[in-house]
């Protein structure tokens, strides 16, 4: 029999698991083969996240179970947006569309399972927000030095955008920082910017790192370097909506409504392009007839199911720029409402905890609900901006959300699930995503101009 010290040591499937889901999680950021071209074709990210699948899969049954679905909804609507791939084509009669779509989501719904099964401890779920900070910005400063042209990035490049004429006619162009990886544009890449930042903030505040969490100031120059670079006005917004949620967890309504209105007054002066926000012409407007293309093709039978995952750009030449038109557009009301409902219920979650004033019997998650309320706020405003439905960085800020919920549920008194998909949340979940629909639509109906 070994040493009970020995024992004690023993590192189970579910350590593994959670190990391997790190070096997994890194390759979204950082893809060696961009780096590394002679890596090109190994699928390194699919055998990470398909081993820690592996050792995870009795945590991933438990997650399955109706029990389960019914006290964490957030991953009932993943599953939804799953199944609304594959009835989306079907209903349109494609059968080979949807095998390939489905495919292509059930690798993100096993990304999210893997990540909501393996950070359930509230060590491992600081471990996951450290990996995110190192990770996001070793993928900024690398798309930051290819940038200032201190090294080159083959795979990587900037979007060059024209933004007037001289007088004599020469065009004026402004260069705009993309990101390596799955961050290839500029609003992608801010909001990783932000995420990363706030992450960081939430390390800085912690107390527990004692002297050396004056480390974690060492991003914010790259950071803000980057933010700059990006020239990116749905960035802007997004970094105002986790301004406001930050402020609001942290210091309540009033106090966060004054802030960000001297923030909204001074931004013009302050930031140029980024604070330049017009739908009456320019990219404004274009994407906003993108929106009114979308809606026009789905005003008959296809407005349950969709015009089909991935169809938006074969009807329009582009995506929608909108991940809740996109959403609706693509899936219909029967994916447009899960979609929604995966940001609406990690949304009210994390609203219900303060605005209950719940009694959470752990340190680090009170610490965290600011932070993390802040990032969710702005991918759900930088999805005004980007069509972003289906891939794994969504689906990391809705499986980091649920995972926080999974554990606060744990150090309640008594020990409970924060929500509970009952009668009176499905009613409210489905006013939701109506109303973010009939917005859409509206939005559409009022600013787009033809001819």
């Amino acid at each position: 029999m070994l040493p009970e010290t020995v024992y004690r040591m023993k590192v189970t499937p579910s350590q593994i698991g959670f190990i391997i889901f790190l070096f997994a999680n890194a390759t979204i950021y950082i893809r060696p083969w961009e780096i590394f071209p002679a890596l090109e074709g190994v699928q390194i990210y699919v055998y990470l996240i398909l081993l820690s699948a592996l050792f995870s899969y009795k945590q991933i049954q438990t997650h399955l179970s109706k029990a389960s679905l019914l006290g964490q909804p957030i991953t009932l609507c993943v599953l939804g947006v799953l199944a609304a791939v594959g009835i989306s084509h079907l209903s349109n009669g494609y059968l080979g569309g949807a095998t390939k779509g489905m495919f292509s989501m059930f690798k993100t719904v096993i990304y999210y399972l893997v990540l909501v099964s393996t950070v359930n401890t509230p060590k491992r779920l600081q471990v996951f927000v450290v990996s995110l900070i190192l990770c996001g910005t070793s993928c900024i400063a690398i798309s930051v030095g290819d940038y200032h042209d201190f090294f080159q990035v083959e795979s990587l490049t900037h979007i060059k955008e024209r933004i007037g004429y001289l007088p004599g006619g020469k065009e004026i162009f402004l260069i705009r920082l993309c990101g390596i990886g799955m961050f290839h544009d500029p609003n992608d890449l801010s909001l990783l910017i932000i995420t990363t930042g706030v992450l960081s903030l939430s390390q800085l505040a912690d107390r527990s790192w004692g002297m050396t969490r004056e480390l974690w100031l060492i991003p914010f120059p790259i950071l803000m370097l980057a933010m700059w670079d990006t020239h990116s006005r749905g960035g802007l917004i997004a970094a105002g909506a986790a301004t406001m949620a930050f402020l609001m967890m942290k210091y309540g309504r009033a106090f966060a409504i004054a802030a960000i209105s001297m923030g909204v007054l001074v931004a013009p002066l302050m930031l140029g392009r980024m604070a330049s926000i017009d739908v009456s012409s320019g990219t404004g407007q274009q994407r906003i007839r993108l929106w009114a293309e979308g809606f026009a093709a789905i005003q008959s039978p296809k407005i349950l199911f969709g015009i089909g995952e991935g169809m938006y750009q074969d009807l329009a030449n582009y995506v929608a720029h909108n991940s809740y038109v996109h959403a609706f557009v693509e899936l219909g009301l029967f994916g447009g409402t899960f979609f929604v409902g995966c940001f609406f219920f990690a949304g009210y979650g994390l609203y219900r905890l303060k605005n209950d004033r719940e009694k959470i019997y752990d340190a680090s998650l009170i610490h965290f609900r600011p932070y993390l309320s802040a990032v969710l706020a702005a991918w759900c405003a930088g999805f005004l901006s980007l069509s972003r439905c289906y891939p794994t960085p969504t689906y990391t800020i809705v499986g980091l959300s649920a995972a926080y919920l999974n554990l606060v549920g744990i150090y309640l008194y008594p020990m409970r699930p924060v929500l509970s998909l009952d009668k009176q949340l499905f009613q409210k979940w489905v006013a939701c995503s109506a109303l973010v629909f009939i917005a859409m639509f509206a939005a559409t109906k009022m600013f787009a101009r033809f001819g």
